[in-house]
């Protein structure tokens, strides 16, 4: 089914409302297909011909096929040399929104770039870009950073990016999608438990941190070690962990499965833990 129109997207959502065991296995290829081929006319002819909740028979298909997919999705992303940070926070997303497209990510991150370009262009040196890129996230967009996600939406990058508002993980992640366009050698780094952004700006011989929790604050190495001693720990390897892109789905997917946990939901944590099984450093 490469070209299905809308009436045959709504024909099939209606025989899944109740359908034999031997007919739901055909109905959720067929509609498999679709949502691969058009995922926002499925979500259209979904929006129009059911009210809001549609029947949760439906939902139920929706959400399965997308997690099996996402399955065959994740092992793609995992055997990848150097998976890109934006399709694993695009596959994260499917999770929840079932027929997200990448563009969801791309296209308002671009916007962000596009209005940022003039300043961040005319900046002398990482510091400046740093501020420049903190002052515009927190000051003119606006967003805020949670101390810890509340629900799993919380944990969907697509999601912070309408809601402006999210995990520390999310706001980290911004900053990586924004400087990754302009070029910067930055990281997300794990220090003890503390969430930061490592910028190495070799030009100048400057390195710093980012905080992305604290409205962006910068944090030059000597505060880092000082928040260290505070811990009774030296900046070392075990200390200070770089959160590849790998790493940083995986904390995702851990966070996912410490929410499902909490309200003891089996079905879906079926699917993140092999999520998470299939994602190795």
């Amino acid at each position: 089914m490469q070209d299905i129109s809308r009436d045959q997207i709504r024909a099939l959502l209606k025989l899944l409302e109740d359908p034999s065991e031997r007919e739901k296995a055909f109905l959720k290829q067929a509609l498999s297909a679709a949502i691969k081929n058009n995922p926002t006319q499925v979500q259209q002819v979904l929006s129009q011909e059911f009210a809001d909740p549609a029947p949760r028979a439906i939902v139920h298909t929706l959400e399965e096929i997308c997690w099996e997919d996402l399955e065959k999705a994740f092992a793609r992303f995992a055997a990848k040399i150097n998976p890109d940070l934006e399709e694993g926070l695009s596959l994260l997303a499917k999770f929840t929104s079932p027929t997200m497209e990448r563009g969801k990510i791309a296209e308002p991150v671009d916007e962000m770039a596009f209005e940022l370009r003039t300043v961040m262009l005319n900046a002398r040196n990482y510091r400046e870009m740093a501020r420049a890129m903190a002052h515009y996230i927190f000051d003119v967009r606006q967003y805020k950073t949670i101390p810890s996600a509340k629900q799993i939406n919380d944990l969907s990058f697509p999601h912070f990016l309408r809601k402006k508002q999210g995990s520390g993980l999310c706001t980290a992640c911004l900053y990586m999608c924004l400087g990754q366009r302009y070029g910067m050698n930055m990281e997300v780094v794990d220090l003890a438990g503390r969430i930061l952004i490592s910028l190495q700006d070799e030009i100048h011989q400057d390195t710093f941190a980012i905080d992305p929790f604290n409205q962006g604050q910068i944090l030059s190495p000597q505060d880092c070690k000082a928040y260290l001693k505070t811990r009774n720990l030296t900046l070392t390897d075990t200390a200070a962990q770089v959160l590849s892109s790998r790493l940083l789905v995986r904390r995702f997917l851990a966070n996912m499965i410490y929410l499902l946990n909490k309200i003891n939901d089996t079905r879906r944590l079926t699917y993140v833990r092999n999520y998470l099984q299939l994602i190795t450093e």
